[in-house]
């Protein structure tokens, strides 16, 4: 059997404001293209949901993979003029993933303003390893900046 990697991505994002909702068509088409840079397999159809609560209107989903899950939540900035809509994004697997790639996918489907986040191992047979990842806002806002704890 192959060693598992246990790795988990998360990602917080301002995205641009002209990006006002995620239908579910526009999720499936998300994700059918992150498994194909990730190379995972989807485990059952996407689970997707409208805002019930509409203090946070926005669209969610969570898709199982084979390797684990991947989920998204989208919040639309409905008191400004959309500066503030935001994502929330995470991507957990046992098979290892190019970060780099998952985060340009982001960005190409949301347009990605700034974002930071955390790629760990949950590798219960390795010491844990985290590192911050995220864009320089003082330069190139895409720029992947990354520290290590």
């Amino acid at each position: 059997m192959k060693e598992l990697t246990h790795m988990h991505l998360t990602v917080n994002a301002r995205v641009n404001r002209n990006f006002l909702e995620l239908p579910k068509e526009r999720a499936q088409q998300f994700v059918s293209e992150l498994m194909k840079i990730t190379k995972m397999k989807p485990l059952g159809p996407l689970n997707w949901s409208d805002a019930v609560d509409l203090d946070f209107p926005g669209q969610s989903f969570v898709q199982m993979i084979t390797t684990s899950h991947c989920s998204l939540h989208f919040f639309r900035d409905e008191m400004g003029n959309g500066e503030n809509n935001e994502i929330y994004f995470d991507l957990y697997s046992c098979k290892d993933f190019s970060y780099k790639d998952v985060v340009a996918l982001l960005d190409k489907n949301f347009g990605v303003i700034e974002w930071h986040g955390m790629l760990y191992n949950r590798a219960s047979t390795k010491k844990p390893v985290a590192i911050m990842v995220g864009s320089d806002k003082k330069t190139d806002k895409r720029k992947i900046e990354t520290a290590k704890y």
